[in-house]
């Protein structure tokens, strides 16, 4: 006889355990199925994603501050990079935070069930593991299974020559002393930023003209410009070949071309944007070769759902293999709902666990708001930061709105001085006719924090002369957001 649950979620990502503990809050019996090796919750993000690569790019600023101690009167002499135990403290945040999951479910009262969850009907489940199989019956079903890394054909993971960002962030042992990055997303520039301070000669080749091509143009070249002073080589334009990839003894071999013809897809990842996976590279005629140890793919994800059996149900994929569902999550089965990046949109841990939160509260009767796609914060930990929401400004004019635009320095700003991150700007477009904030567009320190006060203002409707009459912190990063805001009507105080 089936377990019977008010709700089962498929998949521990971030858009299956932060609502199934909501679920939990508003009174549901609550199921959570993830078949992810060992049990372990928190999905891509947790495991392979976000908190294990913020955590190695946290080694990498300070590496790179410790070398620079000495402008700031610390003299610290020979500097030793121990990546092992970069990767030991990596394993100590991740686990720490996996025990931590562990007891909210219990706290909770989750049921959580280490397997394969698919579908037998709409609203029975069966969960298969190597110890046998059960089924669970739920009056709701939520999918929540989440992405994969993706490659293209002749780039096939090997885990050691042609990698992907899982394969980095499981890597205890060494690292490349040279790397070619395939697109130039949050993936790609996360990895590049990482490794060039960490000593490694980075090459980086992005098909379309710029890099990070999803954010407001003039990030774009900030970060180019950033990025070419470090000593990152940017290909932008340049399309691989990956018929021409060679296994070298001391690595890989690979040939790149102009782009001069086709365009490519755009798809979203986690941490961010990148090139999509079904970009039309084609054939490399003549070009440059290019060498490394190492060959890192960051060219898009890919949705999970081939072990659902949605066969069983009326739910329906996109032609892109993302799941259709309304403004609240549901699909077109009744009580079947999904959330996270197999539903498409920006393919981010916190906006998935807010479609989460949506699809239960809905579930329950409690009338949310539907989820506002500009009201998600994109950020990119690549040093500089970056930091964005809602349109830029062309985004905006070709929607029809009258705009108006601030761009605010860092180097105008004290604390960045004194922290010696003076690059960058933060930028504000506003709608000229109703004072309203459309979108937020900011590269430099801590700008991926800064971003959420802007966020707010635009989810309770504020106006840039709102946020410029908010008093901020002297001397702060925040600063920032408070004259950027004033500047939009040609106030600004400092710049």
């Amino acid at each position: 006889m089936a377990d019977k649950f008010d709700l089962v979620v498929i998949g521990g990502g971030n858009a299956g355990y932060i609502p199934a503990i909501r679920a939990s809050q508003l009174g549901m019996k609550v199921a959570l199925i993830e078949k992810r090796e060992g049990g372990h919750l928190g999905g891509t993000c947790l495991n392979v994603g976000c908190i294990p690569t913020k955590a190695l790019l946290q080694t990498a600023a300070i590496l790179h501050d410790a070398k620079n101690g000495e402008e700031y009167g610390v003299k610290i002499g020979d500097i030793e990079f121990d990546y092992p135990q970069a990767a030991k403290r990596r394993e100590q945040v991740v686990n720490q935070l996996r025990r931590g999951l562990q007891g909210l479910m219990k706290k909770n009262k989750i049921q959580v069930y280490n397997g394969t969850g698919s579908f037998v009907e709409p609203k029975k489940i069966r969960v298969e593991n190597g110890e046998g199989t059960e089924e669970l019956e739920a009056e709701h079903v939520l999918i929540s299974t989440g992405s994969a890394v993706s490659t293209l054909p002749g780039l096939e993971f090997d885990g050691e020559r042609v990698i992907s960002s899982d394969n980095i962030v499981t890597n205890n042992e060494s690292y490349p002393q040279s790397i070619i990055i395939l697109g130039s997303g949050a993936v790609g520039v996360e990895f590049a930023s990482m490794y060039n301070d960490f000593g490694t000669d980075v090459t980086v080749v992005e098909l379309l003209d710029r890099i990070v091509p999803l954010e407001d143009p003039e990030i774009s070249a900030a970060l180019q410009k950033e990025f070419e002073g470090r000593g990152i080589t940017l290909l932008t334009g340049t399309k691989a070949d990956p018929g021409s990839l060679e296994k070298t003894d001391s690595g890989v071999r690979i040939t790149v071309a102009s782009a001069d013809s086709g365009e490519q897809e755009e798809t979203q990842g986690e941490g961010g944007s990148y090139g999509g996976e079904d970009a039309p590279l084609g054939e490399a005629d003549g070009g440059e070769t290019l060498e490394a140890e190492a060959l890192l793919v960051a060219v898009g994800r890919r949705t999970v759902t081939d072990e659902l059996n949605l066969d069983a149900t009326n739910v329906k994929l996109t032609d892109r293999g993302t799941i259709e569902v309304d403004e609240f999550g549901r699909t077109a089965e009744d009580g079947v709902y999904a959330a996270g990046d197999v539903i498409g949109g920006y393919w981010l841990a916190h906006a998935a666990g807010h479609e989460g939160i949506i699809a239960v509260e809905h579930m329950a009767g409690q009338n949310p708001l539907p989820m506002n796609q500009d009201l998600v914060p994109r950020v990119t930990f690549c040093r500089p930061e970056i930091a964005s929401f809602g349109l830029t400004r062309a985004q905006a004019e070709e929607q029809g709105y009258e705009v108006k635009e601030s761009k605010f320095p860092f180097r105008a700003i004290g604390k960045a001085l004194i922290e010696g991150e003076p690059n960058g700007f933060f930028k504000i477009v506003a709608d000229s006719e109703t004072d309203l904030i459309l979108g937020m567009h900011a590269i430099g320190p801590k700008v991926t924090d800064l971003i959420t006060e802007g966020v707010f203002a635009k989810l309770v409707e504020g106006t840039p002369e709102e946020l410029g009459m908010t008093i901020h912190p002297h001397p702060s990063l925040s600063e920032i957001v408070g004259e950027s805001a004033m500047a939009v009507d040609g106030h600004a105080i400092h710049f």
